[in-house]
C-alpha cells in the first residue's frame, strides 16, 4: 500500500525523530508504522533517526505521541520525542504549554525560553515497578537501586528503574573508555532475564551537581546522542546515591545538556531543547 507521508525531523540533544502529524486526517495502521520504522529509520538509504513520532489527537489532552523505533517495537516512553511533540503541539496550537498522552500516561510539557520542560513522572524504584521488563521473581516491594550484573564476567555497580522506560544505570570512573555498544549488546543479549531488552546507561559525575552520560537505546539497539529517560534515570539515581547533591542535575549527553530536578517525592523535570530540522514529503510503499 502507498502512503503520502508529509513529516518533520525534529532533534533534541541530538536524539532525532521523523515526525508525522496524523491529528486531523487518516492514520496509518500500526502494522505498517512497524513496517516504516525499520527502513525509514535508515541514515544511509531514507530519512535517517532514531524512531518515528505518530502525533494523534485523544480526549482531554492536546494530543498524543505514539514512537516506533528502528527495530519496528514501540517504545513505552520518550523523552527527547515528548518535548520535541511538546514543541510542535505548541507551535500548532499557539500555546505556551501542552498535555501530551504517552503509554507512560499524561506528560505536562511547558516552554520556557528557547527550551521545554517536561514532567517525566516518577523516578520508580522498586521491583513491582519494572513489571515484565525483569523476568526474574522477587519481592515487589524491593529497591532495585542496588542490582547485581556481570559485564564481561566482572560485577558492577548498577541500579535499575523505571522512568517511563526501563534503564539500567552503571557508575564508572571515565566514561570515554566504555564501549558503550558492547556493553548494551551483552546486556541485552540475555533475554532470559530481560524478555522485552533493556537500555543501558553509563554514568560518569563530574562534579557536585554534574554527571555525564552515555545510553545505549533498546528498540535503536545502538549508542544514541541523548536519551532523556536514561538522562532522568540517570540524575535519579545519582541523587538517591548521594553521588550528586541535591537540587537540578545537570546531564551532559554526546549531544548536548539536560538539566533533570526532581523532588522529594521522586516526581522528575527534565529541561532541554526541541528544535524542528526541516520537512519533507515521501511517498511511501508498504
Amino acid at each position: 500500500m502507498k502512503y503520502s507521508f508529509d513529516f518533520i525531523k525534529f532533534q533534541g540533544c541530538g536524539n532525532d525523530f521523523i515526525l508525522k502529524d496524523e491529528m486531523a486526517g487518516p492514520r496509518i495502521p500500526d502494522e505498517h508504522r512497524s513496517k516504516m520504522a525499520t527502513f525509514l529509520c535508515d541514515r544511509h538509504f531514507w530519512i535517517g533517526a532514531d524512531g518515528i513520532l505518530f502525533v494523534e489527537s485523544a480526549k482531554g489532552v492536546d494530543g498524543s505521541m505514539r514512537l516506533f523505533e528502528p527495530a519496528g517495537n514501540e517504545a513505552d516512553m520518550c523523552g527527547n520525542g515528548l518535548r520535541c511533540v511538546g514543541a510542535f503541539l505548541m507551535q500548532k496550537s499557539a500555546k505556551a504549554e501542552v498535555d501530551v498522552l504517552t503509554r507512560d500516561g499524561i506528560k505536562h510539557v511547558t516552554r520556557v525560553g528557547d527550551e521545554y520542560r517536561a514532567d517525566m513522572g516518577f523516578v520508580r524504584t522498586l521491583r513491582e515497578d519494572l513489571g515484565n521488563y525483569l523476568a526474574e521473581k522477587g519481592s515487589p516491594k524491593k529497591s532495585m537501586i542496588d542490582f547485581p550484573l556481570e559485564l564481561s564476567g566482572e560485577k558492577v555497580r548498577a541500579s535499575f528503574v523505571n522512568t517511563g522506560e526501563p534503564h539500567i544505570v552503571i557508575i564508572v570512573e571515565n566514561i570515554d573508555l566504555v564501549d558503550v555498544v558492547e556493553m548494551g549488546e551483552e546486556v541485552n543479549r540475555d533475554l532470559r532475564r530481560f524478555p522485552r531488552n533493556v537500555n543501558v546507561n553509563f554514568v560518569q559525575v563530574t562534579g557536585p551537581h554534574d554527571i555525564s552520560v552515555r545510553t545505549y537505546e533498546r528498540g535503536v539497539f545502538d549508542e544514541t546522542a541523548a536519551c532523556g529517560t536514561g538522562a532522568t534515570a540517570c540524575a535519579g539515581v545519582s541523587l538517591l546515591l548521594k553521588l550528586v547533591k541535591p537540587g537540578i542535575v545537570d546531564v551532559r549527553t554526546r549531544g548536548g545538556a539536560l538539566r533533570i530536578e526532581m523532588n522529594a517525592h521522586r516526581r522528575a523535570f527534565m529541561t532541554g531543547p526541541a528544535l524542528p530540522v526541516y520537512q519533507g514529503k515521501l511517498v511511501v510503499e508498504v
